[in-house]
């Protein structure tokens, strides 16, 4: 089900928690890259396995989709929980998205995202709501 989110705040050691109902279904061995939107994607392990056969897949004489697949894979980070179900948010990671503290989980399309609360917030500050409709008509076949 996709849509909901979840409130968090990053401990004093860069750790946080991914909602019990969004671990089980990310299931064992998730992972965490950088993702579009200045967010992070948390893919599961078979959705990681995807992602890594479609990068596979890179012409390596186009420099932008070797550069893409470069800049995911050395993003890539495959979480850890400790025994209270923390994990770490690395530094790389914390940077790209611009976490200092406060986050959002989101149950998001495709993956779970993790969200900086303050680019979440600026992300939806100014919905086009013609470019919404239009997006939806491409999804829906209306076009």
């Amino acid at each position: 089900m996709a849509g909901k989110n979840y409130s968090h705040q990053l401990d004093a050691k860069n750790r946080m928690r991914i909602p019990a109902k969004l671990r089980e279904e990310l299931g064992a061995g998730y992972s965490i890259t950088v993702g579009s939107g200045g967010c992070l994607y948390v893919y599961s392990a078979e959705q990681m396995k995807e992602v890594k056969a479609s990068l596979n897949k890179v012409n390596a004489y186009r420099e932008s989709q070797l550069k893409a697949a470069r800049f995911i894979l050395y993003n890539t980070w495959e979480a850890e929980e400790d025994k209270q179900g923390r994990i770490l948010l690395p530094e790389n990671l914390r940077k790209y998205a611009k976490i200092e503290k406060n986050l959002i989980v989101f149950k998001g399309p495709n993956c779970v995202e993790i969200w900086s609360e303050e680019v979440w917030d600026k992300y939806f500050e100014d919905v086009d709501y013609d470019q919404l409709a239009d997006a939806m008509d491409i999804l829906n076949g209306n076009v």
